[in-house]
């Protein structure tokens, strides 16, 4: 793709650039849902790729279409201010994908987009840092920021929302408030933020404290009143190894938080999500010899209980290498699923460490979980 003509707020628009498309038109009947699936995972397939860095993705549904963001624009992970974060509209469920907008800031790194609808408008939340390398986001300047449309096509300036040192990772609707999970700069805390209107923010506590531990992404769910953390702990000795991933669990008002379960894998750019009663989780999974895939993983036990056993079954490795995982995952009908992630070339299976400085793509795929059985 050739680049489009940006406005400083970030808003382009060439629809003659941007459809791009798979067919499963010779899949068999679904198992339930609006989409042909051969399994559980059906048509995993490359939805964009530049020739850059293309990484960070979410989807959402909105005005009647499929909506997909991710952050592109970049030649690796080190920010600058080319990065930008591509506005894709599908109105087939994510058979064709068209390019509707980019938001960027011109002297910030712009990066892990999410997708909320509010006020029927299309928000877009991410997080804006100083440009280059900060070892454990330490000194990044990590502002929340949001922009929103009416559209899908134009998109306000971005603004910042929080306190200059959070950046927000996940987002829950309960009793009426917003809540965010956001990690600091330095990584050294993950706290649980509140808002009545998405747009103005409070801290209401710590979820998880500590400066070996690296905690950091940390998903987000309501079981009832009591509030779920899963929160990243990169406390190997380097960043290669697997660390661990910590349950925490927390009562009204949400001021105390009991983190006493963790998993022994550390799981990456994750989304976690339930269906049917069931919890699931998509992220990125490590291999010892330094090399990461993107997998679908099932919690088992009761997460809502700090006493109760869990275990972390996994039941599918995505097509992925290198620098791969930050997903997106949308309920499309019945069992099924639209899921996103990014991986650097499949074919090569470069370890992560080089992955980050070369180009990735941006995958997708349906996933049917009526073929997991009741």
């Amino acid at each position: 793709m050739k680049p489009l003509a940006r406005s400083p707020i970030a808003l382009a628009l060439a629809t003659s650039l941007a459809a791009v498309a798979c067919s499963s038109s010779d899949a068999a009947p679904a198992a339930s849902g609006p989409k042909a699936t051969t399994g559980l995972v059906t048509a995993e397939r490359i939805v964009y790729s530049d020739g850059l860095h293309n990484e960070n993705t979410d989807l959402a549904s909105w005005s009647g279409a499929t909506w997909l963001v991710f952050r592109g624009g970049e030649t690796g992970q080190v920010g600058s201010p080319k990065a930008r974060l591509k506005v894709y509209r599908s109105d087939d469920l994510g058979d064709t994908m068209t390019m509707t907008a980019e938001v960027f800031m011109p002297e910030r790194d712009i990066r892990d987009p999410k997708l909320l609808v509010l006020d029927g408008k299309l928000v877009l939340y991410a997080i804006a840092r100083t440009p280059g390398p900060h070892l454990r986001d330490a000194g990044g300047l990590a502002w929340t920021v949001r922009s929103e449309s009416a559209d899908g096509v134009h998109w306000s300036v971005p603004v910042k929302v929080a306190d200059e040192t959070w950046g927000f990772w996940r987002y829950a609707q309960h009793g009426g408030q917003w809540y965010a999970t956001a990690y600091n700069d330095g990584d050294t805390q993950v706290g649980l933020f509140s808002s009545p209107d998405g747009t103005a923010w409070q801290r209401v506590s710590l979820i998880y404290d500590s400066v070996p531990d690296v905690p950091s992404e940390a998903e987000l769910q309501f079981f009832g009143d009591t509030a779920v953390s899963l929160v990243r702990l990169d406390n190997g000795a380097t960043l290669l190894d697997e660390g661990h991933t910590a349950v925490c669990v927390a009562q009204p008002p949400y001021a105390a938080w009991d983190c006493g379960r963790q998993f022994d894998k550390r799981l990456d750019g994750p989304k976690w999500f339930e269906h049917a009663g069931r919890q699931f989780i998509m992220a990125r999974k490590h291999i010892p010899d330094g090399r990461k895939r993107t997998a679908l993983y099932e919690i088992v036990g009761d997460l809502a209980n700090p006493k109760a056993a869990l275990s972390l079954n996994e039941l599918h490795e995505f097509k992925s290498a290198g620098d791969t995982s930050y997903v997106g995952v949308l309920p499309i009908g019945g069992d099924q699923f639209l899921v996103s992630w990014y991986s650097s070339d499949v074919t090569t299976d470069e370890p992560w460490l080089t992955g980050m400085i070369h180009p990735s793509d941006i995958w997708q795929a349906w996933v049917d979980l009526g073929y997991l059985g009741k």
